[in-house]
């Protein structure tokens, strides 16, 4: 028996097995062990690496390696097969002379014939080439750097906080110019896609039927995922650096909250089913290392990521654990439900999971990575008091816990990295926002959208007048797209913030507008 077939007998078949989203489709799985028919298939014909390759979850010793065949990638991805047999290989040079590692995976029709590779045994802090192929054809080769060693001293990291990049309202000349960095690492904070309807784009592109309406089937957010990954800015990005991805509301149905969609405008059950088709395709287009964890709308994307001594990325999930927002969806004034302890945006077991995080954190640096805006943000400039409910203003009392939790944990550097918005924030957090301390808890700085509102002032005008009443704010914008660029050491976290001049046409640039600065042990972000 050839070395390729071995491993489809051994380690494959068991991660392929491990890999089927349903549980009912492990009998199945059994059925469809590959035998010497599966080096027997045809050549495709046409390009099965139209969706690009990616990398993400750096460790020390390795990553997770991604790629979809998709040969029509926008018609439901062009394959029947029920399984397909893709190689691939890690190499430490572009050329991929020396290749390190390699093996063979099954890019399976339940998993819409994605493919996670697992790599490991690879050395850390190290720049490797990977490539994926099938038969004849070649996908293009990717990049990533693994992690350093957790018990190693790391003198500096450089990473990107990126969020909200709705297709159809702009061109990813953002993400271009998060290609060209020299990055060790890329955080997605959510919204990498939009439920919505693409086929009114300002791109000027022409889509099927197949398009029209909502995403709400398994198959639309196939081909929604598809769509997003057909651009060849985010191509590019993905090959080029290590992404770490969470989501927020948008790869499902705006502003739900956990088994919940907004304002309740579906019966429980289809939105359910609609949340499960999403999370699963999801995670089929995404560089994930854990695989879905059953058949019942679960797949936990929590974790943390260390880099050396320097720093712990606590990964939050906003979304699926959430309770239903206490006092309604919208804004409001606050209502007693939104103080009782059973309020909750992470759910227990997560809740929990962050508190051992924040107790036990050894690094310099502990990052929150999450979605909604966690500093307060009083909407009413006159006396009252009136607050956007779909973000942790909604709950306050799980607020005030986790930051207890960074608290009693003495953590050193704590900083929050936030999404969702479509506008920039710079914040102080406080215990208490109506009775401030002298020296604030953490710092929130709070991403740009990337497309989402396109050219337009959607938020600007809107939450402009609402900062001067909450001195918190050290900065805000809310018109103009872009990202945070991040330098990090042993002293100092330095943020800078990159605007484009505009992404409704192919041809804006980006440029540094503002840089902050947090000083080791000194919360509170000052301008540079």
């Amino acid at each position: 028996m050839s070395l390729e077939k071995r491993l489809l007998h051994g380690v494959d078949r068991r991660r392929f097995l491990n890999a089927t989203w349903a549980t009912a489709l492990g009998a199945t799985a059994l059925a469809l062990v590959p035998g010497d028919d599966v080096f027997a298939e045809p050549s495709l014909g046409a390009d099965p690496f139209t969706l690009g390759v990616a990398s993400g979850d750096p460790k020390p010793d390795g990553a997770v390696l991604w790629t979809r065949l998709a040969p029509d990638p926008l018609n439901g991805g062009g394959l029947t097969q029920p399984y397909l047999p893709v190689r691939w290989r890690v190499a430490t040079d572009s050329s991929l002379r020396n290749v390190v590692q390699s093996g063979i995976a099954l890019a399976h029709a339940s998993l819409a014939h994605s493919v996670h590779v697992e790599v490991q045994g690879l050395l850390p802090n190290r720049v490797y080439f990977y490539q994926f192929d099938y038969r004849a054809e070649q996908s293009r080769v990717g990049r990533f750097r693994t992690a350093p060693d957790a018990s190693l001293p790391l003198a500096s990291l450089d990473f990107a906080l990126l969020t909200c990049q709705a297709w159809h309202d702009g061109y990813y000349t953002v993400l271009n110019d998060v290609a060209d960095q020299d990055l060790d690492v890329v955080f997605h904070l959510g919204d990498y896609l939009y439920e919505y309807d693409p086929r009114k784009n300002v791109r000027g592109v022409t889509l099927s039927d197949r398009f029209a309406g909502e995403t709400v089937t398994l198959e639309r957010y196939r081909d929604q995922h598809a769509l997003y990954k057909t651009d060849p800015h985010l191509q590019r990005l993905h090959a080029r650096h290590p992404m770490v991805v969470i989501w927020d509301d948008h790869e499902v149905q705006n502003d739900y909250s956990g088994r919940f969609p907004e304002y309740m405008n579906m019966p429980l059950d289809v939105f359910l089913k609609r949340r499960s088709a999403a999370y699963q395709a999801y995670y089929e287009h995404m560089p994930l290392r854990r695989p879905p964890t059953s058949a019942t709308n679960n797949l936990l994307i929590y974790r943390s990521l260390s880099f050396g001594d320097l720093a712990e990325f606590v990964m939050l999930d906003t979304r699926q654990h959430r309770s239903d927002n206490p006092c309604g969806d919208g804004e409001s004034q606050r209502c007693a439900a939104a103080l009782e302890p059973g309020a909750t945006m992470l759910g227990v077991n997560q809740e929990r999971w962050v508190n051992q995080r924040l107790a036990n954190g050894k690094r310099r640096w502990t990052f929150l990575t999450q979605g909604p805006l966690m500093a307060e943000l009083d909407h009413d400039v006159g006396a009252g008091t009136r607050y956007w409910n779909d973000a942790w203003d909604g709950y306050p009392a799980a607020r005030d816990r986790l930051f207890k939790a960074i608290a009693d944990g003495g953590v050193r550097n704590p900083v929050v990295f936030t999404g969702d918005w479509h506008s920039t924030f710079v914040n102080d957090l406080h215990r208490d926002f109506k009775r401030p301390g002298r020296t604030p808890l953490a710092t929130e700085f709070v991403t740009p959208a990337i497309t989402s509102g396109g050219d337009r002032t959607p938020y600007g005008p809107y939450y402009g007048p609402m900062i001067p009443a909450n001195p918190h704010i050290r900065y805000y914008e809310g018109d103009k797209r872009g990202y945070f660029r991040m330098s990090l050491t042993h002293e100092r976290l330095k943020a800078d913030l990159r605007f484009a001049s505009r992404v409704e046409t192919p041809r804006g640039s980006v440029d540094t507008v503002a840089s902050f600065v947090v000083a080791d042990g000194q919360p509170g972000a000052l301008t540079a």
